[in-house]
């Protein structure tokens, strides 16, 4: 039997890096089970930071998919693929291109605007599975509009499906800490995101850093601080904190589940954050990143900081004094404890097994 063909299109910008470790975690975590039964491809923009490091067959485009349409029908018209995750991209061409040769294509998406380009009629019959990796706490509902579309027209439902996180395992998360020397509960985790965000003309990595400084100081906790892939200066010496460019993915998240507290931007590592039960002061570091921040701060295990140093200190130091801290715990208990992670993988491959859940 031929080996099962996955494609893989993210949204591939020089700014954002969270839908590619998306799909290159879903990627990685397929491969291993399926090993040498499955091809994968990814197709991304040459001029993200990420681009020539990926560790699967890729085809590189002067632009993003989006701006690419006949170079990426013709590659999936050659490809063949069996299916096409587009993880918050996707042209409607495109999904007609995958459907042409056959392929099943997934749409995932992470807040309502995304979520609505897959309920625009123009995908009528071209997505078969969409998922939303948002808890329901995080994302508005459907407008009426979105639900008379569904009940109008065959097109696939959009279901909340929470964060996509791969859980550390116990040595996973030994390993990590002894790589650092660090104690499970006796350090903290600080990230700006992919480190390219500036605002007012100061770099978030920074501000992060100089508060980093402060917390240490003033907690006595050990600061590991990840300035990001696109941090484009040389990443500070210190003797304070563990400074580090990037992390891949279940480093990054086994450190974080082990965290006392987390310094984080309002992106997709947030939400991450809650589903490992980390305590978490973040801010918004763009546009897109505050309404997020609100629905999350509603928990009460997500604290928002202004995006200044006295600020973020001043949040930092009033979540992980006890007993707030021990309540804050407790309060995990509360949250609804859905998780996309294995949805997603066992739903595409039941996709690439011919059976369509």
């Amino acid at each position: 039997m031929s080996n099962k063909r996955l494609l893989f299109i993210p949204v591939s910008s020089p700014e954002g890096i969270g839908e590619y470790m998306r799909s290159l975690l879903l990627a990685q975590s397929l491969k291993a089970e399926l090993t040498d039964s499955l091809d994968i491809h990814f197709i991304l923009n040459k001029h993200t930071s990420y681009a020539k490091d990926c560790p699967f067959e890729a085809t590189l485009l002067e632009h993003s998919a989006t701006k690419e349409l006949d170079s990426v029908c013709d590659f999936i018209e050659q490809f063949k693929p069996d299916v096409v995750v587009f993880d918050c991209a996707g042209r409607a061409g495109h999904m007609k291109a995958a459907k042409k040769v056959g392929a099943k294509v997934i749409f995932i998406s992470q807040h309502a605007k995304k979520r609505a380009k897959g309920l625009k009629l123009n995908r009528i019959n071209l997505i078969d599975t969409h998922w939303v990796v948002q808890p329901d706490y995080c994302i508005e509902p459907l407008t009426w509009a979105e639900s008379a579309k569904l009940d109008m027209f065959p097109m696939a439902p959009p279901r909340n499906v929470g964060p996509f996180v791969a859980f550390a395992s116990c040595e996973q998360k030994r390993d990590v800490l002894n790589r650092y020397n660090l104690v499970p509960n006796d350090y903290f985790i600080v990230n700006a995101g992919s480190g390219g965000h500036s605002v007012n003309n100061l770099n978030c990595a920074d501000v992060y850093f100089e508060a980093a400084l402060k917390i240490t100081k003033l907690t006595g906790l050990k600061g590991v601080v990840v300035f990001g892939p696109n941090y484009n200066k040389f990443i500070p010496k210190s003797n304070e904190l563990i400074c580090l460019t990037s992390l891949q993915n279940p480093v990054f998240l086994a450190l974080m589940s082990d965290a006392k507290i987390a310094l984080l931007s309002a992106g997709d590592t947030l939400l991450q954050a809650i589903a490992v039960h980390t305590p978490t002061v973040a801010c918004a570091i763009s546009k897109d990143q505050h309404s997020r921040l609100s629905s999350c701060e509603k928990t009460g295990v997500v604290f928002k900081a202004d995006l200044n140093i006295d600020s973020i200190v001043s949040k930092v130091e009033q979540v992980v004094n006890d007993p707030f801290y021990d309540e804050l715990i407790n309060k995990y208990a509360q949250l609804e404890n859905v998780h996309s992670f294995d949805v997603i993988t066992q739903g595409v491959k039941s996709m690439l097994l011919g059976s369509h859940s």
